[in-house]
């Protein structure tokens, strides 16, 4: 059975960070996972890997169940005023424009074109004379130098999907 273990371990482990997507949550999953296998009565299992995957599946269910946040009714009233999603777009893309600004030049046009002006990847080949897979390469190194810039003026607070929740600016700047 240890050997089984010793098998069954980074599958598992792999499995859960899959679903959890928090490295250090995940860890302690698989540890909790193998815990319970150890507790539990396994005499008359007759496959340990389909129980792993069971008490790892049960694991990911208990994790999101205490983890759960709490929601409150927002009413609309407790908004002053309503932005349309263009009017938001908006305002969030004049806070983006001074961090695109300081991109290296290589990576600014390519940011503008596709985050903000929203063209495809393939139009921006196009027009650039570039090669499609350079253009994608470009942009996805541009959102991380952007992100980081953005990261060394802002602290910003991510739902779990990734959404922006909200942000507290730590630097001066125009935004």
């Amino acid at each position: 059975m240890e050997k089984q273990i010793e098998q069954l371990y980074n599958p598992i482990f792999r499995y859960i960070k899959k679903r959890i997507h928090n490295q250090l949550d995940a860890e302690d999953l698989t540890q909790e996972v193998f815990y319970r296998l150890s507790k539990s009565n396994n005499e008359h299992v007759n496959n340990i890997k389909s129980w792993v995957y069971t008490i790892a599946k049960n694991s990911i269910v208990d994790h999101y169940r205490k983890n759960k946040l709490l929601t409150q009714e927002i009413s609309n009233e407790e908004f002053q005023e309503e932005l349309s999603e263009k009017e938001a777009i908006n305002e969030l893309s004049n806070c983006i424009i001074p961090f695109l600004n300081q991109l290296p030049a290589e990576y600014r046009d390519i940011m503008k074109l596709s985050e903000l002006d929203e063209v495809s990847q393939k139009e921006i080949a196009e027009r650039l004379n570039l090669n499609y897979v350079t253009v994608r390469s470009k942009i996805q190194r541009g959102r991380m130098k952007l992100k980081a810039l953005i990261s060394d003026c802002c602290t910003v607070i991510q739902g779990g999907k990734g959404g922006i929740i909200d942000y507290k600016k730590n630097c001066k700047g125009d935004c």
